[in-house]
This record gives C-alpha cells, structure tokens and sequence, in this order.
C-alpha cells in the first residue's frame, strides 16, 4: 500500500474542480489553515479531509482496494481470490469471488472493487465480450469517478484503486483493439503519478506494472524502438526496486519485441538469438522463484516462438 501526501490531494483536486482556497475553506476552516495543509507544513485530521473532500463532491476515501478494515474474513477473501489471479486460476478465483460478495458491506470502495473484479473474471472465463468488458470496467471507475474522461485530461490525484481500475480499463480497450485508447489512459496515468502526491515502494511498483503494459502496447501499435526504450526502463527499475516478480515478465516482453522486429525485418536472425537468450533467463528465474506455474507458461511461449523444446 502506499502512502499518500494528503495536501497534494486536496490541492490537485480543488484546483481540477475550479475552486479557490476561499471558496473551498468557507465554513471549514480558515483560508490561512487550507494554504498550510496543502502546503504540507498542517497535518490533515480525516474529518477535517473528509469534509473538505465532500465539499469537492469526491469520494473522501484514500485507502486501497476493500476499505472495511474491521471485516477481517472479507480481507482475508479478497488475499486469496488476489493469489488465485496472479497464478492464474480462474476457478479458485471465481470461488473466493463469490464469498466476498456475500460477506461485502456497501462501502462504494468495496462495490466499486468488487465490480471490477466480476469486469475481469467474466473476461477471463469467456463469460463476456471485449465490449461488455469495457462498459462493466467504466461503470466501475464511474462509482468514485463519474467525470473520470475529465479527469485524466488534467493533473488529478486518483486513488491507489482508481488507477488500477483505469488500467483495467485501458488493457480491455487494447484487447479490444483500440490500442490508442489504451496508450492515452497509460500515458497520462503516468503523468499524474509524476506529480509524487503517492509516494513509496508500491507508488513505484504501479510506476512500472504502468510503464510495462504500455511498453506491451506499443507492441500491438509495431512501434518496437519505444517498445524496447520502455521495456529496459521497466527492467532497470525491477532492478533497483528488488522487483524480482516482474523480471521474468519483463524479459519475456524483451524476447517478444525481437520476434516481431524479426518478423518485419528489423532485425537480423542472428539478432533473433538474443530473444531466445531473454526467454531462457525469463525461465531461470522463475524457476529460481519456484513459480511453477509462470515456466510452464515460459516453456510454452519458447516453444511456440521457436518451434522447438526450452532446455
């Protein structure tokens, strides 16, 4: 989870709504108080945030994801339907799906979570098209967000959750194929982000999951230099933030763009040796991570890229 500089927030907000100081702090606090909270010198108290939040007609919630602290089997739930995601296993994960729909209260966070997750696991399973995907995902984004088109055309504070529903969002439109859709939710997400109102370790690992699908989209749009040029950003970030996780990912996106630069004749075959040198490493290291299920997955891409058996 990461930490979030309130006073940035507020200030991003009233100034995407078009509010001045005065406005905003008339009948909550003095103008002189509001200056010094977003100017990070006044802590916040959260009824303090909260009203000033409301009176920008935003949703006064920071945390992430489920926000029902004190419903410890609802996030207990939501902890395995997450694993069951990452290791791809769709039926654990309807399962676990299912129990926190019946232990959810009516947190608008934990709806709006819980939306998206059916969005994704309805798309997983084969349960929906491309276009049911997308209209389920924005209504899910709209719940916090119901102008959230305006928003990403500014500089505006969105939530840890809210980033990672318009993620969502921006990766249906690329299965979709509007691939330029994608690239614009991507590109100004990462704008946003720039501005450092969330900071710490997880800030930066959603820095790099948002960098590296829009690195996979600019594959699908045959742009491979800024492919490649994003793809070794994300892989020395992985590096220096001890992102083990993604470093397989990231080398099998590098394997990738060198067979499709092949493919068009970008790149020589004996370039091409150099992606099978990636998807090799790719394979160690989820073997060394004991991600069984991640090098089955390696051994088949290796095997349909090169027509031949990962050894």
């Amino acid at each position: 989870m990461s930490n979030y500089r309130a006073g940035d927030i507020i200030r991003m907000t009233r100034e995407f709504v078009g509010m001045s100081r005065e406005e905003l702090s008339d009948e909550i606090c003095s103008v002189q108080t509001l200056y010094r909270i977003e100017s990070g010198k006044t802590r916040v108290k959260r009824e303090l945030y909260a009203r000033l939040m409301a009176k920008m007609e935003r949703v006064p919630e920071k945390s992430y994801a489920i926000c029902v602290g004190k419903n410890l089997e609802l996030l207990e739930e939501r902890k395995l339907f997450e694993q069951a995601m990452q290791n791809y296993d769709y039926e654990k994960a309807d399962l676990y799906l299912g129990r926190m729909k019946e232990k959810a209260d009516d947190n608008v966070i934990t709806r709006q979570y819980l939306l998206k997750s059916e969005a994704l696991m309805d798309h997983y399973c084969k349960r929906s098209d491309n276009q049911t995907t997308i209209e389920k995902l924005q209504e899910a984004v709209r719940l916090t967000l119901p102008d959230y088109e305006e928003c990403l055309k500014k500089d505006f504070p969105f939530t840890e959750q809210e980033i990672m529903n318009l993620m969502s969002l921006a990766n249906a439109y690329a299965h979709a194929g509007d691939v330029d859709e994608a690239v614009y939710i991507f590109e100004r997400l990462l704008q946003c982000l720039q501005k450092d109102y969330i900071f710490g370790k997880y800030a930066e690992h959603m820095k790099l999951i948002i960098l590296r699908n829009l690195s996979v989209a600019y594959i699908e749009k045959r742009q491979y230099h800024k492919a490649i040029t994003l793809n070794e950003k994300c892989l020395n970030m992985a590096k220096e933030n001890d992102e083990g996780k993604e470093l397989h990912i990231l080398l099998s996106d590098r394997a990738c763009i060198l067979k499709k630069q092949n493919e068009c004749g970008q790149i020589n075959r004996g370039e091409l040796c150099m992606a099978e040198k990636y998807l090799k490493q790719a394979y160690l290291l989820a073997c060394a991570r004991r991600d069984n299920k991640m090098a089955g997955r390696l051994k088949e891409v290796y095997q349909h890229m090169f027509e031949k058996d990962l050894n």
